[in-house]
């Protein structure tokens, strides 16, 4: 009886690391099919009437957290994209991928590629997140970075901070990127917000093509009652030199009725200096969003939306209008 005791113990404790050192593989698949409709203003360009396959931020990814000692742990993370729709491109593209340490008291420093901490105050109030409808599109922040230095303060009176700084090699000559919050979660009162700022990032702007090196400011507010959500953003961004500024907002709403959600969105992005936009560039954006999600279980829900978008050019005959009717599903493991 000692003997298998002691057996016992010896197998338990070589197994505790073994345990502890599992990795968790996760991810998702979203795919819908959507008749899609672009209309351009200028009769010189063709009109586009399609229909289409979708994969929609499709990925999956391995996370862990490893014992050190009493208060720390090493967390690591690594997240690739995937194509469900097999389109041709990228295939296991980069996305968040991280080494850490984690203390109880004080904190989580991680150091990889990671989201900024305006996209991630975001929280959940981009109800078409990936979609069409996703706040991308008229917001601008929507940035993950790589070669980053980021600290996580710990919760206190439902408060959070975050620090991030980038270093120099992103680019030669490079000034140091970097991104700061503060958000309140109060889970009881069902309310959310968060202020952030990104500094001397190399950003997307909503309405300037690729990338800039901008200072982005994001203000998210999430209020629950009941069954209903209420979300709101105001966001601003401008050049490390302070041209080309934008300024978005949104407002959304959710209603939880069963297993069913239903859900609004309107965002708009409108230039802040007219005047220095040149002619056929965007001077305001606008999108609206209407759809609902339907729980099949806690992993797997059916979703479908109708969302239509603005594009509004300077000069003539320029304005492009965009639908997208979509249904489809979403499976998470």
């Amino acid at each position: 009886m000692k003997k298998s005791l002691i057996a016992l113990s010896i197998a338990a404790a070589l197994a505790a690391p073994l345990a502890n050192a599992a990795p968790k593989v996760y991810g998702k698949l979203n795919v819908s099919v959507e008749s899609y409709k672009k209309d351009f203003e200028d009769g010189t360009k063709v009109d586009e009437n399609y229909t289409r396959l979708q994969s929609n931020a499709s990925r999956f990814g391995v996370k862990g957290e490893d014992e050190l000692t009493a208060d720390l742990s090493a967390v690591y993370g690594i997240e690739w994209h995937v194509r469900a729709d097999g389109d041709t491109g990228a295939d296991l593209s980069e996305r968040n991928r991280f080494l850490g340490v984690k203390s109880k008291k004080l904190g989580t420093l991680k150091f990889g590629k990671l989201d900024t901490f305006v996209k991630t105050a975001q929280g959940e109030i981009d109800l078409f997140n990936d979609y069409s409808g996703d706040i991308e599109w008229t917001v601008a922040g929507e940035n993950r970075i790589n070669n980053v230095i980021s600290y996580e303060a710990p919760v206190f009176s439902n408060i959070q901070i975050g620090l991030l700084s980038q270093t120099q090699d992103v680019a030669a000559g490079a000034k140091n990127g970097s991104s700061v919050s503060v958000a309140y979660t109060n889970e009881e009162q069902g309310l959310y917000a968060a202020l952030a700022a990104d500094f001397g990032i190399d950003s997307k702007a909503a309405l300037v093509a690729g990338t800039r090196e901008s200072d982005n400011i994001r203000l998210v507010v999430s209020y629950k009652v009941s069954d209903l959500t209420l979300n709101a953003l105001y966001g601003t961004s401008e050049k490390y030199d302070g041209k080309d500024g934008e300024t978005s907002y949104l407002l959304g709403a959710a209603y939880k009725l069963d297993d069913f959600v239903l859900k609004a969105q309107y965002s708009t992005a409108a230039s802040d200096d007219d005047a220095k936009v040149a002619a056929g560039k965007s001077t305001e954006r606008k999108s609206i969003s209407l759809g609902g999600d339907y729980n099949l279980t806690s992993k797997t829900k059916a979703f479908a939306f109708y969302t239509t978008r603005e594009d509004v050019l300077k000069g003539n005959a320029n304005d492009i209008d965009e639908q997208v009717l979509a249904v489809g599903f979403d499976h998470k493991f």
